[in-house]
């Protein structure tokens, strides 16, 4: 086999445009990309390693800056964490102070609550006590509306019953209206311990989530984001309305307290004042009723020493009238002896009938007798009127004396007996009297 020698020249290639950097065809062959110059891979390691010096110093920087910033960020971090763990603890003593004071404002008020309804309960039962004596002195006054003929009179003792019942009514009113403005105040109260319980609940809450904010820190379990939480409610009150608000219901609370305790010292004035009143009326009126009782016994007394005159006196001209009705009947004999004398004499005869001193004397006595018996039966007459009109004295002191008895009775057994059920004390609060053993079975009261 002849041996040929091979061509190694390469054929020019001139370029065209359907040629690319991959290659071009020939014979159906793809071949490599056309090589680059020296020049251009002088120029492109060139720009590879400015690229990389580029790349590394931003890079470096980049991680420069990425330091100073995750510092930065710890410590701005840590500070406002700082910062807000301050806040917190400030407001959590905040909280403490408002809540303490809210608390301590609460225990008052409810303490002067308290004062107040015991101070309305004496009220209430100086207001009942007060039936017992209304009770009293009226049944006195009715009592006295039966008194008869003269002894019903409008006398002092009357006078200052009605007295003592129009006080006591007086009284009744003044204490329902103290109990009214009482019950007021108290409305007062338990809204402003409303308002101071609400409030310090409000504060119990804020300080428990707040503490629990305080307690929480970067290791703590269980937490996780809540990005709705991350604003500023405008509904949300400002630090000084917070606080403005807590001062009103304390100085409100404080204010009704003030209120509260004028309230109580006047129901104290009241009670010991009306205490003090009806006091002295009871004694102005039992006084009277001692005198008056005194002015009957004295009337009473005088009234049977006249009857017992009276009836001595009945007695007396009983017996003149006896003796007038004697001595005319004595008359009657002596009457009989002249005029049988005269009579007798009348018979004489003739000259003998003469008027002789006899005669002129049996005429002066029968004239004599007959005046007497006449002087006699007119003074019986008159003895026997009178002795009419003692016995019709006599009746009428007799009556006189029962409507005194009468009136003693009802002042002395009935209307004193009746008061004596009032046992007065010295005055304390809510004590003015006691009632006793009462006939129609009353419940002791205090007043």
């Amino acid at each position: 086999m002849t041996s040929q020698a091979m061509n190694y020249t390469v054929p020019s290639t001139k370029y065209t445009p359907e040629h690319t950097r991959y290659g071009m065809p020939q014979n159906g062959v793809t071949l490599p990309a056309t090589r680059y110059t020296i020049h251009e891979w002088t120029g492109s390691n060139a720009n590879q390693y400015l690229t990389s010096s580029t790349e590394r110093t931003s890079s470096n920087n980049l991680r420069l800056e990425a330091e100073r910033l995750r510092c930065e960020t710890a410590d701005r971090t840590r500070r406002t964490q700082n910062d807000i763990n301050v806040k917190l603890q400030d407001r959590i003593d905040n909280i403490t102070y408002w809540k303490t004071e809210v608390d301590r404002q609460l225990q008052k008020t409810d303490q002067e609550i308290a004062n107040l309804m015991s101070s309305k309960k004496q009220l209430e039962q100086a207001h009942v006590a007060t039936q017992l004596p209304h009770e009293v002195a009226t049944t006195c006054l009715k009592h006295r509306e039966g008194r008869l003929s003269i002894d019903l009179v409008h006398d002092d003792v009357e006078v200052q019953l009605l007295k003592e019942v129009e006080m006591i009514e007086n009284i009744q009113a003044l204490l329902q209206q103290r109990i009214s403005e009482s019950d007021r105040q108290l409305s007062e109260l338990r809204h402003c311990k409303n308002n101071l319980e609400m409030d310090l609940k409000d504060k119990c809450t804020s300080y428990g989530l707040d503490s629990r904010c305080a307690s929480l820190h970067n290791g703590s379990l269980g937490m996780s984001i809540h990005n709705n939480s991350v604003k500023i409610d405008p509904k949300s009150a400002t630090p000084v309305a917070y606080e403005a608000f807590s001062h009103d219901n304390i100085t409100n609370a404080e204010k009704q307290r003030v209120s509260s305790c004028r309230q109580r010292e006047l129901n104290e004035h009241t009670m010991h004042q009306t205490s003090n009143d009806l006091h002295k009326q009871a004694e102005t009126v039992n006084e009277s009723f001692r005198i008056r009782t005194q002015e009957m016994i004295v009337a009473k007394t005088n009234l049977e020493e006249n009857l017992n005159q009276t009836i001595l006196e009945i007695g007396s001209m009983n017996e003149n009238i006896a003796a007038l009705k004697e001595a005319i009947r004595l008359k009657d004999s002596p009457m009989k002896v002249a005029h049988m004398r005269l009579n007798t004499r009348s018979y004489r005869p003739n000259i003998e009938l003469v008027r002789d001193p006899v005669q002129y004397g049996l005429v002066e006595e029968v004239a004599q007798i007959t005046d007497s018996i006449e002087a006699l039966a007119a003074k019986l007459n008159e003895s026997e009127a009178k002795l009419r009109n003692l016995e019709s004295n006599k009746k009428a002191l007799e009556e006189d004396i029962a409507v005194k008895t009468n009136s003693l009775n009802i002042d002395q057994s009935q209307c004193l007996r009746l008061r004596k059920t009032l046992v007065w004390r010295s005055f304390r609060p809510a004590t003015m009297f006691t009632a006793g053993t009462v006939s129609h079975n009353k419940v002791p009261l205090i007043i």
